[in-house]
């Protein structure tokens, strides 16, 4: 298996670099192409029995399941979406981040009030930002690590500064 992760992070020629892989079943390594010996022994990752790779060219003798990752921040070319199973992920709800939250930090029954007070913020907030569920988590755990950052502080004027610092908005807009 094989993942790529963000793969719209990636060099602007990544996709049609992998449909070539694909199609052809192999890929060229140009540091070994460009070298005079027809023949190089490459060492595996798990320190198995070298493999012979010819002009620079590595054949595939089995493809694996390349899993990618995308935020959607760029567009793939119509070939290279054809040959991927596309899957959306939803936003999780109120439940499922209550059963994330539980199932990831296993909190204390006492701060169960304190969590859903969390869980009640960032749900508003989530209604029209772009927010990810580990800024939850890292709000909760603050809470689960008895940390009081609005100890010393104005509480209501303070309280909304860090808020908005925890919950800040994925797509880069502000409020």
């Amino acid at each position: 298996m094989l993942l790529i992760d963000e793969i719209d992070k990636s060099d602007i020629d990544l996709p049609n670099d992998l449909l070539h892989i694909f199609e052809e079943g192999e890929f060229e390594i140009p540091e070994l192409k460009r070298d005079s010996a027809p023949v190089h022994q490459v060492a595996p990752w798990d320190d198995g029995t070298p493999v012979a790779i010819e002009r620079g060219l590595m054949p595939c003798r089995a493809f694996p399941v390349v899993v990618m990752t995308s935020n959607g921040e760029r567009e793939f070319p119509p070939a290279f979406l054809r040959r991927c199973l596309q899957l959306r992920l939803q936003r999780p709800d109120r439940a499922k981040l209550r059963r994330i939250v539980y199932a990831r930090l296993k909190p204390d029954a006492d701060l169960k009030d304190r969590i859903e007070d969390l869980l009640t913020l960032f749900c508003e907030r989530a209604r029209t930002k772009d927010l990810a569920a580990d800024q939850l988590l890292n709000a909760v755990y603050l809470v689960m690590q008895r940390v009081d950052l609005l100890e010393g502080t104005q509480p209501l004027a303070d309280r909304e500064r860090l808020m908005e610092a925890l919950f800040k908005s994925l797509d880069g807009d502000q409020p």
